[in-house]
């Protein structure tokens, strides 16, 4: 077989063919399959894996010292190894935050009641960040510390979604993904 390589522009077309029609860019999520972006605070995630690490480290240190024996060290040490249970599925949580797209539909989580936000995408008037009294911040800046994501409907009702920390970044692909999922055609 020959050494010589081949001249063509079969892997750049192959590119540009993807980058066309991507399915991300150019169509809405499925129902099985929804576009998901993610809200999630690392500062919030370094911190609990670090205490979840101090607990694990804690009981490992009774265990290698032989504290067991007494009786107070033991409790004091379960309760530990619980509160870095709790940690772990608070890390889980922590991962996982995120708005969910699909179908026409958006998923904004929990309200402050506890009720779950889903709505159609179509039915959103605007998506802008308010603070803490209700006062909307410009859509430029970098990042946003402990306000809201504001879903305005059509009917007037507004979804709050609050942040602890957004970049800017998270904020444009939330933007991306409901003017994508706005365009959703689906077989009622």
């Amino acid at each position: 077989m020959k050494n010589k390589k081949h001249k063509g522009d079969h892997g750049r077309r192959t590119e540009r063919y993807a980058a066309k029609n991507h399915p991300a860019m150019n169509q809405s999520a499925s129902a099985e399959k929804p576009r998901r972006v993610f809200l999630r605070n690392w500062l919030y995630i370094w911190a609990t894996f670090g205490i979840v690490v101090a607990c694990a480290g804690v009981a490992t240190m009774v265990g290698v010292l032989g504290w067991w024996e007494n009786v107070f060290v033991s409790i004091v040490t379960i309760l530990v190894g619980a509160f870095g249970c709790m940690c772990i599925y608070d890390l889980a949580l922590l991962l996982t935050d995120c708005v969910s797209f699909g179908a026409g539909m958006v998923n904004a989580g929990k309200n402050e009641q506890g009720q779950q936000m889903i709505f159609h995408a179509a039915s959103v008037t605007r998506l802008e960040m308010r603070d803490k009294a209700d006062k909307v911040l410009p859509d430029d800046a970098p990042l946003y510390k402990d306000a809201q994501m504001i879903f305005v409907m059509e009917s007037g009702r507004v979804n709050r979604r609050k942040v602890s920390r957004l970049t800017q970044k998270q904020y444009a692909r939330v933007k991306a993904a409901l003017k994508a999922e706005k365009t959703y055609k689906g077989v009622l």
